[in-house]
C-alpha cells in the first residue's frame, strides 16, 4: 500500500534526471556491444602510424588529452559527494584537487563554471557538444529549465552525434515538463522515438514511458494504460518493467 501511494505521488512529477555519463555509457554499451568486430589489423596499422607520427601530431595529441581532461574535471566535480554538517576536516580532505561543497547548488555552480571555461576554449565539436549536454543537465538540476533548453538545443543545432540525440531530446522534455508545458514536453519525448528508428528501436521504450507518464498527468487514464501496456508487450529491460508495472497498477486501481 505504501509503495502504491508513493507511485501515485510520482505520477504527477517527472522521475529524477539521471546522470548523463552513467546513462549514456550504459545505453551505448548495450547498443554497440554486440556490433563490435575484431580489429587486430587496424590496431597494428594504428601502431605503425603512431610510431611514424610527426612532432606536430604528438603535440596535437597532448593538446587533445588536456582538453578531454578539462571536461573530465567538470564531471568529477559533478560526481563529488556533498559535505555534511558532521563531516570532519580530515574526512573532507581529498587526494585530488577536486573541490567538495555543502550544497548541490554550490556544486552545480562550480560545474557550470568549469563547463563555461571549456566551451570558451578550444576543443572538438564532439567534446563541446558533450559539454553542452552536461551543461543542460546541470542547469536542469538547478531549476533553470529555459537555460537548459538552450544548452540542449545548442548541441542539436551543432550536429550532435546521432547516437546522443536522445539525451538532448529527453533533457528538453524534462525542462518543458518542469516549466509546466506538458504538450511541448510530450513533443520532445516523442522525438526520442524518431531518433530510435535509426537504431532498431534503441531507447524507444523510454520514449513511450515518458509519453505514458504525461498522458496520465493530462488526465487520460485510458491512453496512459495503453502506452504502458505497449511497453510491457515489447519486453523492456527489467528495471523499466518493474517501474511500468507499478505505475500501471496504480492507474488501473483508480
Amino acid at each position: 500500500m505504501a509503495n502504491r501511494k508513493k507511485i501515485a505521488q510520482e505520477l504527477k512529477r517527472p522521475d529524477q534526471f539521471l546522470d548523463f555519463w552513467t546513462r549514456a555509457t550504459h545505453r551505448l554499451a548495450q547498443f554497440l556491444g554486440p556490433r563490435r568486430k575484431p580489429a587486430i589489423a587496424v590496431v597494428v596499422a594504428l601502431g605503425v602510424v603512431l610510431v611514424g607520427a610527426s612532432v606536430f601530431n604528438v603535440w596535437d595529441q597532448s593538446r587533445r588529452v588536456a582538453v578531454s581532461q578539462s571536461l573530465a574535471r567538470a564531471q568529477q566535480i559533478a560526481n563529488a559527494e556533498l559535505l555534511s554538517d558532521t563531516t570532519k576536516p580530515e574526512d573532507a580532505a581529498s587526494n585530488t584537487d577536486v573541490p567538495r561543497f555543502k550544497t548541490s547548488a554550490e556544486r552545480g555552480a562550480a560545474v557550470l563554471k568549469e563547463l563555461e571555461g571549456f566551451l570558451a576554449g578550444s576543443g572538438s565539436r564532439g567534446l563541446k557538444n558533450e559539454a553542452r549536454l552536461m551543461k543542460g543537465a546541470t542547469l536542469l538540476s538547478l531549476g533553470r529549465p529555459d537555460e537548459a533548453i538552450a544548452a540542449y538545443q545548442g548541441a542539436l543545432d551543432d550536429k550532435l552525434d546521432v547516437r546522443l540525440r536522445f539525451l538532448a531530446h529527453e533533457g528538453i522534455g524534462y525542462a518543458y515538463e518542469a516549466k509546466g508545458d506538458v504538450d511541448k514536453a510530450l513533443a520532445a519525448f516523442a522525438r526520442i522515438a524518431d531518433d530510435a528508428s535509426a537504431f532498431q528501436g534503441f531507447y524507444r521504450d523510454r520514449s513511450l514511458y515518458h509519453r505514458a507518464r504525461l498522458t496520465a498527468v493530462k488526465g487520460d487514464k485510458a491512453g496512459a494504460v495503453t502506452l504502458y501496456r505497449q511497453i510491457l508487450d515489447k519486453a523492456p529491460e527489467p528495471s523499466m518493467k518493474s517501474e511500468v508495472t507499478d505505475r500501471l497498477a496504480v492507474l488501473e486501481a483508480k
